[in-house]
Order: C-alpha cells, then sequence, then structure tokens
C-alpha cells in the first residue's frame, strides 16, 4: 500500500494537504490520543464511506478496527444512523445515538451537501483505496461518480456497493429493509414456532451480515490490487448473503426443499428453557451428552427406561421435556454458569450488563470505555480481532469535524 498522506483539490483553486492517518486510540486509562500501531492490516488505506443504512456503514467500521484511515461522508445535518435511538435519556442528540456510537466508531467524517459538492467527493476518490457505499447506482452516476468514471479517474481504487437486491435482475431497482432481505433471504421462513408467523431476528442482523461481507470483499480486493495495480467493483447483494447464511438448511435448496421453523426447543434435549430469572439452552443431542446432562439435573425420573435411547427420548419427549422445565425453572443462571463452566451441557442466555461485565470479555478487552467529547464514557465492542496491548477504538466523529481541515471551512448545516 501507498503512503496515507493525500493532496486533494477540494476547493475551488485551493489545494489543502491532509494527512489521513489511521485512526487515533487512548490507552484504557488514559483520554490522550496516540499514533496507533502501525502493524495493523490496513494502516496505510484510506476509504471513502458514502453510506446511509447499517450494511455499508458497519463495513466502514470493520475496516478501521483493521486500521484504516475511513472518511465518512454524511450530510450537513448527519448520517441517517444519528438520528435513530435509543439515546441517552431518551433525548434524541445525533452525536449521541447508540447506532452512531458504535458503527461509526473510529471514523472521521466530512459533511458535504450532494450533489452540490460531488466534486469535492470526487476529488477525494482519486486519491482514495477504496471506496464503500450504498447508494443506488443511478444516484452515483448522476453525480459522475459511477464505476466507470472512478476507476478512469484512479485505476486502483476498490468499489464496494452493498444494497438489498444488487445490480442485476428484477429487484436490483426496489429498495428494501432488514426485514425485506431477512423474509426474501428465506431467514424468515425458518425462524419462529412451527404453525406461526415467521419471525424476524433482532435488530439489523441482515444488514450486519451484509456489512461483514462487504468488509471481507472489499479487502480481498485491496489485496488484488496490490497484486495488480488494478481495482475492482463488487456488487454485493444483502439477499444473496442472507440465503448463503442460512447454516446446514440452506444445503435443502440443492434438494428442491425449503427447511421448516422448528420452534426454540425442537426437542426436549436441544432448545430454550426457562430458568429462574433467565433463559437457558440445552444441547444434549448426543448420548455422551445426554449423560452430562443427566449427572447435571441429578434427578432419579431421568433413569426412566423410557429414555433409555436416543430413539425412546423422542418418543416420549413431552414428558422429558416437563421434567427438564421443573429443573431448570428452579435454578438461577448463576448457578447455571457455574455448571457451565464445570462442562456440562448447558448455555445461558446472557443480558447486556452481564455480557459487558463478565470475565470473558474483559480479559479478551473486548470492550471499551470511550469518552466520546458530546455523548460522554460510552462502551466500544471490538474490534473482532486481536490487536496489540492497549489499543481502543477511536470514538465515532463529530458531524463534519474533518471539514475545517479538508474544505477550510466549517459544516454548513443545511
Amino acid at each position: 500500500m501507498t503512503s496515507t498522506s493525500f493532496k486533494a483539490s477540494l476547493a475551488s483553486g485551493t489545494h489543502h494537504s491532509i494527512t489521513c492517518s489511521t485512526p487515533t486510540t487512548r490507552t484504557p486509562n488514559s483520554n490522550v490520543h496516540q499514533e496507533q500501531y502501525l502493524s495493523l492490516a490496513l494502516s496505510d488505506v484510506l476509504v471513502l464511506e458514502l453510506s446511509r443504512t447499517w450494511a455499508a456503514a458497519f463495513a466502514g467500521r470493520l475496516l478501521a478496527d483493521a486500521g484504516a484511515a475511513v472518511l465518512l461522508v454524511e450530510p450537513p445535518d448527519g448520517h441517517p444512523l444519528r438520528h435513530e435511538g435509543p439515546f441517552p435519556q431518551d433525548r434524541p442528540h445525533p452525536e449521541a445515538s447508540a447506532p452512531h456510537l458504535f458503527v461509526n466508531a473510529g471514523k472521521r467524517s466530512l459533511a458535504l451537501e450532494l450533489p452540490a459538492q460531488a466534486h469535492r467527493l470526487l476529488a477525494l476518490l482519486r486519491q482514495a483505496h477504496a471506496f464503500v457505499t450504498d447508494v443506488p447506482a443511478e444516484e452515483l452516476d448522476s453525480m459522475g461518480l459511477s464505476w466507470q468514471r472512478l476507476h478512469q479517474e484512479n485505476p486502483r481504487l476498490v468499489m464496494t456497493r452493498v444494497t438489498p437486491f444488487g445490480d442485476t435482475g428484477p429487484y436490483r431497482r426496489y429498495q428494501g429493509t432488514n426485514l425485506v432481505c431477512l423474509a426474501l433471504g428465506g431467514q424468515m421462513k425458518i425462524t419462529g414456532d412451527p404453525g406461526l408467523p415467521p419471525l424476524s431476528n433482532a435488530g439489523a442482523q441482515a444488514e450486519y451480515q451484509g456489512g461483514l461481507a462487504a468488509f471481507a470483499g472489499t479487502v480481498a480486493n485491496l489485496l488484488l490490487a496490490e497484486e495488480t495495480g488494478e481495482g475492482d467493483y463488487l456488487d454485493l447483494s444483502i439477499q444473496d448473503v442472507v440465503a448463503n447464511n442460512l447454516e446446514g438448511r440452506s444445503l435443502t435448496f440443492n434438494l428442491g426443499v425449503m427447511a421448516q421453523r422448528s420452534g426454540l426447543c425442537p426437542s426436549a434435549v436441544y432448545g430454550v428453557y426457562p430458568c429462574a430469572d433467565g433463559w437457558v439452552f440445552v444441547n444434549a443431542v448426543s448420548p455422551s451428552l445426554w449423560e452430562r446432562l443427566k449427572a447435571a439435573i441429578g434427578l432419579p425420573e431421568l433413569e426412566d427406561p423410557r429414555f433409555g435411547s436416543q430413539a425412546s427420548r423422542l418418543a416420549h419427549n413431552d414428558e422429558l421435556q416437563a421434567i427438564i422445565a421443573s429443573w431448570t425453572v428452579s435454578m438461577s443462571s448463576d448457578e447455571l454458569r457455574r455448571l457451565m463452566r464445570q462442562g456440562y451441557p448447558l448455555t445461558v442466555a446472557e443480558t447486556v450488563p452481564s455480557l459487558l461485565e463478565g470475565e470473558q470479555w474483559r480479559q479478551r478487552c473486548y470492550v471499551h470505555r470511550v469518552r466520546h467529547p458530546a455523548a460522554g464514557e460510552v462502551p466500544v465492542l471490538g474490534p473482532l480481532w486481536e490487536h496489540p496491548p492497549g489499543w481502543s477504538p477511536a470514538p465515532a466523529p463529530l458531524l463534519g469535524e474533518a471539514n475545517r481541515e479538508l474544505l477550510g471551512e466549517p459544516v454548513q448545516e443545511g
């Protein structure tokens, strides 16, 4: 990769020398910014992100975690995720949105009025290594930012466009939400209880899956561009990604069969049960795990010959389910965690506080307490891979914080 010092004609007749260094970091016990470790994989890569939804924004966050200098281009009133809750004390604020604080951590912000200032974005793209976006192709074309134009201006540029349905096919111009992509990707069809309507996963899981795939594809194309000197274009459909993430059920497509919903408790020895203060997942399908589960529960009823084999347990599923449920509801989540740590086939459904305060994430340094200039101290998760000791994500950027440096003027709110 090349140097991270770039010159771009961003204001009429004026050249601004800018250094898009990798995002700065904080040590766990200090509010002082430090230069990031140069061992990070993408520490000499400049990424421009023009996003409106989760998928492209999450890809940009992961690229920042990998060391890239990610410049988020957003409108003067802010990225749409700045206006999504939850907010602290339920008071909407564009700098304190939980989605913004998470998905935009480690980036810098450049506020541009598009399409009027598309020429300034083009000037930056001439110097960038990667462009990640979810903007419709026709809209990019109208701003003079088509892939053909960008490739001509900067042959090494890698472009990733992640959209609900991609560039081809009858759905290519359709808009699609997270729910739409889960439904049309087949994931809703297999989620929920049999005989009841299909369910959606919580949050924006389809978009996150698309963002993860966009990150991987962008990195692959950056490696290819470094090898060949030629950038490439990645057209990514979130519907395709969702359909590809149906686990073993996707294999049934090869047989022309669609798997059906099996609910939270497909069998007595494989499913989710209530406990005294939450929920616990039981997985004792194999004979050895069944013996471990019996030892954990310690009830003589489980020695009944009706439960002596996998076939007989299945034949008497309802009776067995009732016995296991009567035990789980008597157990607290802490008691079940202790059994889990001893190797018994039980998994507690963790709450957000238990995850943030748990020893597992503490030892992995996965939760970072980051001080944001407007939102105060916030927990930021990540990255997904090991970094040098003391590394921490930089906070999400203030709106237009790079405008004065790059444009010579502050952000002008519309």
